[in-house]
């Protein structure tokens, strides 16, 4: 039987149980294999506190479920995808400093181009100035780099800025620019989209929200995940990503 294009006898065939633990493929496929994962404080393992890490980060689940050979964690706090100004960290200027030996890259991230109102700009324009160009130029620049890995893109999740010091604009608010974060989101999958690249919308299907009542149990400050958040996210994330591994 086929389930959204995917044979789950095969399937079932790579599900294997270890320490009790629900592993989605066999160990001997992914042994050898590597993933970089390149993004900004969600990734990181910010926890709203001032602390957090790598230790509680979504990646850190990575290797619960699906057994890689090394999950690396490129996740930079307040890393914007667009080259800015005021900073030296954005994805554009760090993605050639990954780890050369991946087999799979996923890049994660938006959110901050958005409360610091990084214009939209156009697909057909290569500026890295622009959220769209700095995500044309990310594209090719890894498909050149990693001929032979797979490339994934997620889209931001939603955020609230519940607690925020700073005036940002939560998730359906328009920032300076005259943009939602929903706009930031649609431009990741058009480009996505655009270059025939797998994108998971988290911004839609993350299953978590700081929007609901009880929003905090997962993301305290409206933005930034607890761990049983991260725990949460990986879990989403693993379920979506699986059909791009294989």
């Amino acid at each position: 039987m086929k389930y959204d294009g995917i044979d789950t006898a095969v399937l079932t065939n790579q599900i294997k149980v270890k320490g009790g633990n629900c592993m989605l493929f066999d160990n001997d496929y992914f042994s050898d294999k590597v993933i970089n994962c390149f993004s900004d404080s969600t990734t990181w393992g910010d926890d709203s506190t001032g602390g957090g890490g790598n230790g509680i980060s979504w990646t850190s689940h990575l290797q619960e479920l699906i057994p890689f050979k090394k999950v690396n964690n490129f996740g930079k706090k307040g890393s914007r995808i667009a080259v800015c100004s005021d900073r030296e960290d954005s994805f554009v200027e760090r993605y050639l400093d990954m780890d050369k030996d991946a087999d799979y890259i996923v890049v994660f991230g938006g959110v901050n181009d958005f409360v610091n109102n990084v214009p939209l700009g156009s697909i057909d324009k290569n500026d890295p100035h622009t959220f769209l160009g700095a995500l044309d130029t990310i594209i090719n620049g890894l498909n050149d780099q990693y001929p032979n890995a797979t490339l994934v893109f997620m889209t931001p999740t939603k955020t609230s800025f519940a607690h925020s010091k700073e005036p940002y604009p939560n998730s359906f608010q328009k920032n300076q620019a005259g943009h939602t974060q929903g706009d930031y989101a649609s431009a990741m999958i058009e480009i996505c989209h655009h270059y025939s690249i797998p994108v998971i919308d988290l911004f839609n299907i993350s299953g978590i929200s700081p929007f609901l009542a009880n929003s905090e149990r997962y993301m305290p400050d409206g933005t930034h995940y607890s761990p049983l958040g991260y725990e949460k996210l990986a879990h989403r994330i693993v379920g979506e990503l699986f059909r791009y591994l294989i």
